[in-house]
């Protein structure tokens, strides 16, 4: 869905100009408008690549569930966040999310030195994304 100059800042403003994940303030360029409920893109293989040996994908243009290209469906998103997230529902991205110190904790030498010296620690709280508290916030008021 092509989104109009208005149509991009009323999504913008829709959590307070904030991005629906972790909740940093959106600068004027470079956030995303996430598809909340993935719509899959269509994917075939490029044959000039593949002619030259090399195995690359891309992107048709169509979609797997057009039904959910609307802008109900659509949550402002900073890059790192909509990356992070792809096509994951929202429970799957708050796990992904959660399991990221325990991965952190496996892979990196760098992570646990932090942690044994106390410049890190983890809380393994309950990940609660911006546009609930938005939510919740305004609901109550």
């Amino acid at each position: 869905m092509k989104l109009s100059k208005k149509q991009r800042e009323e999504l913008k403003q829709k959590f307070g100009g904030r991005c629906a994940y972790c909740g940093c303030k959106l600068s004027e360029k470079g956030w995303h408008a996430d598809h909340v409920e993935k719509v899959g893109r269509i994917l075939e293989i490029d044959q000039k690549a593949r002619a030259k040996g090399v195995w690359k994908l891309r992107a048709t243009g169509e979609l797997m569930n057009e039904h959910l290209d609307t802008f109900e469906n659509l949550f402002p998103a900073c890059a790192p966040c909509n990356l992070f997230k792809g096509g994951f529902s929202l429970e799957e991205f708050r796990h992904e999310i959660f399991a990221q110190a325990e991965r952190a904790r496996a892979y990196s030498v760098n992570f646990r030195t932090a942690e044994r010296f106390g410049q890190i620690q983890v809380t393994p709280s309950p990940v609660v994304f911006w546009f609930e508290r938005y939510k919740a916030k305004s609901e109550a008021a």
